[in-house]
């Protein structure tokens, strides 16, 4: 799964979104090096044009019932994601990106369990591909996609995002083909690198760059 996410560099993050001729602004969306559920994200989505919004994450389905969801949906199974009622819709029609610096992950072995951050290796910023919807009070709320992780992730968790390279981001966000959003929602190849950090991050109240320190060894 995906449960927080880095996004504390606006630069980055502009320079990752740039082709679809959008700016993130740091007004809008300050900086943050531990986004946690709930907490708004700035995305990207396709309406008219490619725009950028303010979007909870997390999404509690129109259909729900009071009560139905003790938690709102965070995270969608690309496997799956065509047929659960939550999400088919969205996955067809309301496809969003989410630019962030890295996201972190926890393994958990023997009782242990150690924190791990998630970046790139040769860029500043990563396209995590969601879905999003307008709620009942018109808010904009986005759930994150997971895969099955690749060889960099695998060591620490058997999920990952789906992450969109920058050259598909257009692809990802207006493409009406099935198989076109399909083949993009694939193990990331493995130009990612993780680092452990501490459990510092694990509070989603704490905050600032000792977040994504590494942990000395």
């Amino acid at each position: 799964m995906c449960g927080r996410i880095d996004a504390h560099d606006p630069v980055g993050v502009n320079n990752l979104v740039s082709v679809l001729d959008v700016v993130i602004p740091k007004d809008r969306f300050p900086p943050r090096y531990n986004v946690a559920p709930g907490m708004m994200l700035g995305a990207v989505c396709y309406k008219v044009d490619f725009e950028v919004a303010n979007m909870h994450w997390g999404i509690v389905p129109h259909w729900a019932k009071p009560g139905q969801f003790e938690r709102p949906l965070i995270n969608a199974r690309a496997e799956t994601i065509h047929d659960k009622p939550s999400f088919k819709k969205l996955i067809a029609r309301t496809r969003v990106i989410v630019p962030v610096n890295g996201f972190y992950e926890w393994r958990r072995t023997e009782g242990k369990k150690a924190t791990f951050y998630f970046k790139s290796d040769n860029q500043e910023a990563l396209a995590l591909a969601g879905i999003y919807q307008i709620n009942r009070e018109g808010e904009m709320q986005c759930c994150l996609i997971t895969t099955e992780a690749n060889d960099v992730m695998r060591p620490v968790h058997d999920r990952m995002p789906v992450l969109i390279p920058q050259d598909a981001m257009q692809d990802w966000l207006r493409s009406e083909d099935t198989h076109v959003i399909d083949a993009l929602m694939k193990p990331a190849d493995d130009s990612i690198i993780a680092i452990e950090v501490s459990s510092y991050v694990n509070n989603a109240h704490n905050e600032g760059e000792k977040c994504i320190e590494p942990v000395k060894k």
